[in-house]
């Protein structure tokens, strides 16, 4: 028996039989074409679109995704179309005269290897799309159609080393139940499909392909991103028994759909959706929340060669506040910087973007792009409930200016004659120690606050959340952390404003009953932990509340940590 770790893509527990699924690089032939034959490959080439085109249609009109998680595959369709790869591929066949193939291969390889060098996630995962788009097409080149062999078995599990959003489909399509990785981003279009899907999934596993062989017995446990090769008898009778269990669970907070957000003492929680994609979106709209409190526009600026226009926004902000409504929808304007927007010559990448131009401070360097997206942002507001959140807040001074950029836009649309919200709410990100020390002053300015605890925990304790080398210093639950969490809370409290968390630390149950026993009655959590911080939340009481306000948070990480796991540890249990 061997055990591996990795990160889940989607929670489930699944067990079967390995099959290694090995994706074959294409051997394209490296010669040149003549002047002759430029026609005939510009003819190879757009029949090949063509095909992959209607692949694309088919498998949208066989698909059981909703109409936002189809949005997908959908955007396949406009890289296969996009006008400016067109440009790079014909440029390739007719001046430098490669055939279509090595055309194909060489330009949907810069592209992606242009998205993966950059130190951005959100960019670099759309690399799998260019490079998924990119095999289509040589597929069709060479007349290869299907990746998954014919005679896979549903108990069988893919091990394979990256995922790709066709191939989610293909394989919820043979009624595979989970897969491997041996890497991948939770926030990928094929990891979004595989939660759509239904495909229990982890990635990132170490040595994947040495450790794992043919039809070794498998026991794929998502919930915790573990992987069992080859359990004892008693192991895989523990994880039997744990698939009886989990799916117990799962009705039991499935029921919990109808019931109100509150503690056990009465005590309204406003419980809300994170939301990064669009995608996301009917998933989130059928779990009865509060509403989204964070959105995240980032997405915007994802495997573009240009700015998105203010109709663009318009009609995805629309989209959603309409979906939403009358439920509010909280969008956070870009948390940008200069490596994110390198392609668009608006910034060079810096040494540090975590300390550099990123956040508000880059929105008010640009005014262009800011002005663009709050214009968006307001006339979608007329077609909804919308809060605007800005982040990367260092003071009131920071917000006072962002509020003048906003009611200039505002004149602007009511001399327009546009409509919109003229009382949309505005807000500011405490995610900054500088923030969280100033809420008071800051609450003066802001209509309503939210903690990111992400970068609270990396900018308190100095700590790299991406870099494996300093991982054990991100500790979310230091002392120094929470003494900044409840400073905010009781200054929020003084100045009447509403205060939520939107970080990390709102999905993770074990700092649930923490966050509401220091005063938090907002939480935004990521979708897939909605009914379990629910039920968590309708355990807490009042006794919660004495046990935080005594606890003194000039000590040590050593005793949070006996707080969390011994004295809060009725809470989270469910």
């Amino acid at each position: 028996m061997n055990k591996l770790s990795g990160n889940s893509i989607n929670n489930g527990l699944f067990i079967g039989r390995a099959r290694r699924l090995i994706i074959p690089e294409h051997q394209v032939e490296h010669y040149s074409i003549s002047q002759d034959d430029i026609e005939t490959e510009f003819l190879r080439y757009q029949t090949a679109i063509e095909a992959v085109d209607k692949d694309i249609s088919a498998e949208l009109q066989h698909s059981t995704l909703n109409s936002k998680d189809a949005e997908i595959m959908a955007s396949h369709r406009d890289i296969l179309h996009d006008p400016e790869i067109h440009n790079l591929v014909r440029s390739a066949i007719s001046q430098k005269l490669h055939n279509a193939g090595l055309a194909v291969q060489e330009s949907f390889k810069a592209i992606a290897a242009q998205f993966e060098a950059m130190s951005v996630e959100t960019f670099a995962l759309k690399a799998a799309d260019y490079r998924d788009i990119g095999t289509r097409l040589l597929n069709a080149l060479s007349g290869v159609s299907a990746l998954l062999p014919d005679d896979w078995d549903a108990d069988q599990i893919p091990i394979l080393h990256d995922m790709t959003p066709s191939l989610v489909n293909k394989l919820a399509h043979a009624k595979i139940g989970a897969y491997l990785c041996q890497k991948g981003s939770y926030n990928s279009h094929a990891s979004i499909l595989t939660r759509a899907l239904g495909l229990v999934a982890i990635a990132n596993l170490p040595n994947l392909p040495d450790n794992v062989k043919d039809d070794d017995l498998l026991v794929v446990d998502g919930d915790e991103g573990k992987l069992v090769i080859n359990p004892d008898e008693e192991t895989l009778e523990f994880y039997a028994q744990k698939v009886q269990v989990e799916e117990l669970l799962r009705q039991k907070l499935e029921k919990l759909k109808a019931s109100a957000s509150q503690t056990a003492g009465g005590t309204r929680i406003e419980l809300c959706a994170n939301l990064g994609l669009p995608e996301e979106l009917d998933s989130i709209a059928n779990l009865a929340c509060d509403g989204i409190g964070l959105f995240r526009t980032e997405f915007l600026y994802i495997s573009r060669q240009n700015l998105p226009s203010e109709e663009e926004q318009f009609e995805i902000y629309r989209q959603i506040a309409e979906r939403m409504a009358p439920a509010p929808v909280t969008i956070r304007t870009f948390d940008l910087g200069g490596d994110k927007l390198a392609p668009f010559g608006l910034g060079e990448p810096e040494e540090n973007p975590y300390l550099g131009n990123r956040g508000l401070r880059f929105s008010l360097l640009h005014h262009e792009i800011f002005h663009t997206q709050l214009r968006a942002i307001l006339r979608a507001s007329a077609f909804g409930k919308l809060k605007i959140l800005f982040p990367m807040i260092i003071d009131a001074e920071d917000f006072s200016e962002a509020r003048h950029i906003f009611n200039h836009c505002q004149e602007e649309l009511y001399s327009q004659g546009i409509a919109f919200d003229s009382s949309i709410p505005l807000g500011a990100m405490v995610e900054i120690p500088s923030a969280a020390i100033g809420t008071d002053t800051l609450a003066q300015e802001a209509d309503f606050l939210s903690i990111g605890t992400n970068d609270l925990v990396q900018y308190t304790l100095a700590v790299d959340r991406n870099n494996e080398n300093v991982s054990r210093y991100y500790i979310q639950h230091h002392p120094s952390v929470l003494k900044l969490i409840r400073m905010s809370v009781q200054a929020a409290q003084r100045q009447k404003v509403p205060l939520s968390v939107c970080g990390e630390m709102a999905s993770n149950p074990l700092y649930v009953p923490l966050l509401i026993g220091l005063g938090i009655r907002e939480l935004s959590i990521n979708p897939t932990a909605f009914f379990t911080v629910k039920a968590i939340i309708r355990n807490c009481d009042a006794k919660l509340e004495r046990i935080i306000s005594d606890f003194d948070f000039n000590t040590s990480v050593r005793e949070v940590e006996q707080l969390i796991y011994t004295h809060l540890k009725p809470y989270y249990q469910i």
